[in-house]
């Protein structure tokens, strides 16, 4: 049973980045019907399906996702919300966020079933159009971090998963997976947050909280333009590009 997001409070209460310049290195194409963010060497036999953040394509996050196809991965990031990703009236820079709003765009726009299963659809099509790559990552941001532990049970066409900035659902849920989990936080996931998750995998594993950054660090949240920021951003990517070469 799969249970959906609901936003934490380090999520709702620092709003997304105001959008960064990066010159994109991959391209939009259509799968599926969905519009998907393409990214790495075709000739690649490694890729990485990515689950994006609540804010849907952002500069930091495809500025992220170059840096791994840099590395020689294959990205595929689709876009789940179809144009719609949260609207940012939900968390505004000068009020309280709409909760009652977010929990409900959680539940039907990013509902935990709903998703899994247009992630099964999504990479059948993906492996078809590129038949080289061998081995799959799975990459995933606050509400895609959360979904990924519900994808990386028994049968997963995965191979290792990475977590940024995530909320941790139950035991049960991390006694299911079955791949290695690399779980990277902020000061806002503090250890206590996964105290209950963590112990509970019965695969190798690597979690890190990175204690001097907001929740949303490596994704719509980065405020690159701020050297200890970029830094640690750099790091973060450093840390995925490793678990993945590691494990794919």
């Amino acid at each position: 049973m799969t249970s959906d997001f609901t936003p934490s409070d380090a999520c709702c209460g620092s709003p997304a980045t105001v959008e960064q310049p990066h010159d994109y290195k991959g391209i939009f194409v259509e799968i599926d019907g969905a519009k998907t963010y393409v990214t790495g060497p075709e000739s690649a036999t490694k890729a990485i399906f990515v689950l994006y953040d609540i804010f849907g394509y952002s500069h930091p996050i495809i500025k992220g996702v170059d840096k791994l196809a840099d590395a020689g991965f294959r990205v595929f990031m689709p876009d789940f919300f179809e144009g719609n990703p949260a609207p940012m009236s939900l968390m505004p820079f000068d009020g309280p966020p709409n909760e009652e709003a977010m929990d409900k765009f959680c539940a039907e726009r990013g509902g935990t079933k709903k998703t899994i299963q247009r992630t099964t659809e999504l990479l059948k099509h993906c492996e078809t159009l590129q038949p080289s790559i061998k081995t799959w990552g799975l990459l995933g941001y606050c509400w895609g971090g959360y979904v990924c532990q519900y994808a990386i049970g028994a049968n997963t066409p995965f191979s290792a998963c990475v977590e940024c900035h995530p909320g941790f659902p139950e035991v049960d849920v991390a006694e299911a997976v079955t791949i290695p989990l690399m779980a990277l936080c902020s000061k806002d996931e503090p250890e206590k947050d996964f105290a209950h998750f963590q112990p509970a995998l019965r695969v190798p594993n690597y979690f890190e909280v990175y204690e001097t950054m907001v929740h949303g660090w490596l994704s719509a949240r980065a405020e690159l333009d701020k050297d200890d920021v970029l830094t640690e951003f750099n790091r973060g990517y450093a840390a995925m590009t490793d678990w993945f070469k590691q494990y794919l």
